[in-house]
Order: C-alpha cells, then sequence, then structure tokens
C-alpha cells in the first residue's frame, strides 16, 4: 500500500467498491461541495473484494467502471486512486473476517497518512461492511483526525436530506476515552498517548496492557517503574481509561510533575492540598488543591521520588481516605480518587532513599516494571511514526515529504536495532534532528544517518534495574553495539576498510565479513 500526503488539512478517502452502483456514491463525496471532509480529497482507497470465479469477476468488473468514471467525471481533478484487495473466501456478509480486513487497512493508512484526515464512506458496500466501519470508526480504534460520511440517494434527496452526511455517531469505548483524555501536565516525548494499544505486537509490551487491565477497578494505587522515556505517563493514562475512577467528558485529568517541589516543599503542599486566602504571605484567595479536584478521578503523580518526605506523610492520610486539611483552613476534605504514581528510580533506590517506608508501602500495592522500547522492537515502527508526526507539531515544522520518513524502511531497521537507552526521548531526538536536516535541503540518506548519529549506545542504568527485563535478545544488543563501532570506525577511516580494522584492531576479513551480513 503506497501514497502520500503532503499537508495536514489533505483528506484521505477510504470506501468499498459499489457492485451496484459504482462510482455514484463517492463522486459528490469527492467534489465535497460543501467542504465537509475538512480538506481536499488526495488519495482515494478502494477496497474490493478479490475472490475467484464469476463473483470476483463482477467486483473487478465493478472496479474497473469506477475508476475510470472518476476519472472522467473529475479530471483534472481526480485524486490518486489506490486499490485495496481483499484476497479472501469469505461471504460480504461475514463481519468478522470483515472486521480482521479493515483494521488492517485502516492501520496501514494511518501509518501512510500519520496527520491527515482520514474520511470513511460508509454508503458502498454490503451492511456487514457498513457496520465494521460505524465500529471502527466510532469506537476510537483509528488514532488522529478521522470523520464517517455517507452519502443520500434520490429517495433521501427527497426526504431533504443533505448529498454529503458527516455521520456523528460516538461509542463509550475504553479506546476513545483513552485518545479523547490525558494527563494535563506533560512531557513532550510522552504525552499520554504515545501507544496504541490497540495495534500492540510485542509480547512484554502485551503483558504489561493486560496487568493493567486486571488492576483497573480497584481503587488502589498504581506504581510504575522504568527508564525514563518509556511511556509512563501513556500506561497512567490507558490505566485510567480502563477503571471506574474517572469524570466523564474531562479531557484533561490530574496531574503532578513532582520535580517543581524539589526546593519548594511549602509549593507541593499548597498546590497539592489547597489553602485558605490569608494562609500565608501571597495567598490573595483560596485555592483548591489538586486532591480536591481529583475527587471522583484519578491522580497522576510522575516521578514521585522528588516528594519531600514530610509531603509524603501528610499524603498517606489522603490516600487512606482520611482525608486532610488544606492549608490554614480547619475544614477536613476527604476526596475520594486513585493515584498512579512514576519514576525511573529502583525499587532499592525508593526503599532506601527517597520514599518513607510507610508512604511506600501505600503505593506499591500494585508495581509494575515498564519494558524499555527494545524489548518492544516489534512496536517501534509504529510509535516512530507517532512521534515523528507529534515532533513536526511540537517543532512548528513540517519539510516538503517528512511524512514519507515514517515509513522509511532503513530508518526503521536502525532504530530497531538500537538499544535507545532513552526510549522515546531518543526517538524524539532522531524526530527533531531529521526535520531541521530536510528543512535545511539536505538529501534523504544524509539526513536520516546525521538523525541517527545523535543516539547514545549508553545504558546508564544500574545493575539491579536488569533483573526484570529478562529474558532479553541478548545478540541483538551485541549486535548493535557493533555497528555503531563499525560504522565509526569506517567513518574515522573515510571508507577505508583496512584502515577501518585497524583502528578496532581486528582483522580485515573479520571487519568485511560483519559488514557484509548487515
Amino acid at each position: 500500500m503506497t501514497g502520500q500526503s503532503s499537508t495536514p488539512s489533505n483528506a484521505v478517502l477510504i470506501s468499498w467498491v459499489s457492485v451496484n452502483h459504482r462510482a455514484a456514491p463517492l463522486i459528490p463525496a469527492l467534489k465535497d461541495i460543501n467542504g465537509k471532509l475538512g480538506g481536499r480529497v488526495q488519495i482515494l482507497y478502494l477496497c474490493y473484494r478479490d475472490v475467484p470465479g464469476d463473483e470476483g469477476q463482477r467486483e473487478r468488473d465493478s472496479l474497473k467502471e469506477t475508476v475510470e468514471t472518476l476519472k472522467r467525471e473529475l479530471k483534472p481533478h481526480c485524486p490518486e486512486i489506490i486499490k485495496c484487495p481483499w484476497k479472501t473466501s469469505a461471504a460480504p456478509t461475514d463481519h468478522d473476517e470483515i472486521r480482521k480486513f479493515a483494521e488492517n487497512v485502516l492501520q496501514d493508512i494511518r501509518k501512510e497518512h500519520p496527520a491527515d484526515m482520514l474520511v470513511i464512506h460508509m454508503s458502498p458496500g454490503t451492511p456487514a461492511m457498513h457496520a465494521v466501519w460505524l465500529t471502527l470508526g466510532s469506537t476510537g480504534f483509528v488514532p488522529g483526525p478521522l470523520k464517517l460520511i455517507q452519502t443520500s440517494d434520490q429517495r433521501a434527496l427527497g426526504s431533504g436530506k443533505p448529498l454529503v452526511q458527516v455521520v456523528d455517531f460516538r461509542l463509550d469505548t475504553v479506546l476513545r476515552r483513552y485518545f479523547q483524555a490525558r494527563p494535563y501536565v506533560t512531557q513532550d516525548a510522552d504525552d499520554g498517548q504515545v501507544w496504541n494499544p490497540s495495534a500492540v505486537k510485542s509480547q512484554a509490551l502485551k503483558e504489561a496492557l493486560e496487568t493493567l487491565r486486571k488492576w483497573a477497578p480497584l481503587r488502589t494505587p498504581v506504581l510504575l517503574l522504568g527508564e525514563r522515556g518509556t511511556g509512563k505517563t501513556t500506561l497512567a493514562n490507558y490505566l485510567r481509561a480502563m477503571s471506574p475512577f474517572q469524570k466523564q467528558q474531562n479531557e484533561e485529568w490530574p496531574s503532578v510533575v513532582c520535580g517543581q517541589f524539589r526546593t519548594n516543599p511549602q509549593l507541593a503542599r499548597s498546590e497539592l492540598f489547597g489553602h485558605a486566602k490569608g494562609a500565608f504571605t501571597g495567598a490573595n484567595k483560596k485555592r483548591i488543591g489538586l486532591l480536591e479536584q481529583a475527587d471522583g478521578d484519578t491522580i497522576f503523580f510522575d516521578e514521585i521520588a522528588d516528594i519531600d518526605r514530610d509531603t509524603q506523610r501528610l499524603l498517606i492520610g489522603a490516600i487512606e481516605g482520611r482525608g486532610f486539611r488544606p492549608l490554614g483552613d480547619a475544614k477536613l476534605v476527604r476526596p475520594n480518587f486513585r493515584i498512579v504514581c512514576a519514576t525511573n528510580r529502583t525499587v532499592s533506590e525508593l526503599r532506601k532513599d527517597c520514599l518513607d517506608p510507610d508512604f511506600y508501602d501505600r503505593l506499591a500495592i500494585f508495581v509494575l516494571t515498564v519494558p524499555p522500547l527494545r524489548d518492544c522492537t516489534e512496536d517501534i515502527p509504529l510509535v516512530w511514526s507517532k512521534v515523528l508526526t507529534q515532533s513536526t507539531n511540537t517543532a512548528a515544522l513540517q519539510p516538503l515529504g517528512w511524512e514519507r520518513f515514517s515509513n522509511h524502511p532503513h530508518l526503521l531497521r536502525q532504530l530497531m536495532q538500537h538499544p535507545l537507552p532513552g526510549n522515546f526521548r531518543d526517538l524524539q531526538r532522531v524526530a527533531f534532528h531529521l526535520l531541521a536536516e530536510l528543512n535545511a535541503g539536505t538529501t534523504d540518506d544524509a539526513a536520516v544517518e546525521r538523525a541517527l548519529h545523535t543516539l547514545s549506545d549508553e545504558i546508564d542504568a544500574p545493575l539491579d534495574e536488569f533483573t526484570p527485563r529478562f529474558p532479553v535478545k541478548f545478540d541483538l544488543l551485541l549486535g548493535t553495539f557493533r555497528r555503531r563501532w563499525f560504522s565509526a570506525a569506517i567513518e574515522k577511516a573515510k571508507g577505508n576498510v583496512t584502515e577501518a580494522a585497524r583502528l578496532l584492531g581486528i582483522p580485515r576479513e573479520t571487519l568485511k565479513h560483519h559488514i557484509s551480513k548487515e
């Protein structure tokens, strides 16, 4: 499947071929006289059943006639048409088989067009095909901008229906809640939605998500451990989306970046517990604390180890439901919330140096070690596309053709082979450097290499952090280190293999052998 978008205002139309009506339902949508699609349609993906025999021939004849009519009627503004064959023996009424095909199509198209508006045309096809489009389009299965449309036949037009209708149908699902909400204080590399839970492939991440599903119904604390940049904020957001501890229609939910309190414990108490007017110098009005704001919801503490011990002891009463008194206020407040905490510290560091023992015991009811990206290599292509798109928004820069690097084979291969000690932050760094190089007019190959060169091979985790990661792909880790040294030596030797081998202190034939295997 190919085809690229060029600007975020583009629309991509996705539809089944209509065996009975051919191009008729598509033409009004593609002309989009009233601008309901959110942008000019640049690409049309036409899905059709590719089955043997007369039935398949009828489908192919319909496809051929549809394409010919569109090119004739829409000339010179006919979009690029990409055919998506469903090679199957299943009936066009088999909901489950249609769903599997449609899920793959939508995931592939979103990967190709990470920032564009995807428009699903529901009119062509069988009722089962309509139902599948409606389900996938209304439940949050596809991240990013998406619309469902249908076109009216003559009977509908006669009753006053518009020619093109946007279908506003939304089901309340975990995925929809996950994609609609995020903690209101997030870091750039982890905006609370770096993973698409429905598209996860790696066993390590699948197990982490399944563990969170088991814990979601309980109003008990959850402690997320992991290296820096592993997506802990995203997992906290997913845990909340699955739980009953969330305020409906609350797009931003309470979160605390604990690092801001390191040098000012008084600020921590004011922010968390609130204060009365006049409670201290500068308290000109009453402040409702984050814990009280989180009543009926979840509250997320990022880097909980940065909270001072006195504040930790105050938090114990709030966690246990005994309540607290805002600064300068005699009234006892008892909010009902679920606390989720994250840190890149180890358990031994938390117990020994960072957390009050009683506070740790309250937090560590459920403890999950978030897997690093090097243990989730199958998921890197999808998250790279997400990070690259996010980085164009953060940097306010979209060099022409940047989307094609979402699926760049060499770039993805190198990212999947690298240990990525900074995890998502490493991906973000590569994305920013790539955008800078492309904007400066650097050639594609050079831009990719310079962006990859910003990665570090250093993994500075303490030894006791390695234990939870076993089993690992040790050959892959060693191979990554070896490749980086070989690349550096060859660059230093300006491509001279003999000189590179001398710099590495290995025989020339050994270096040539490893290069030939890459």
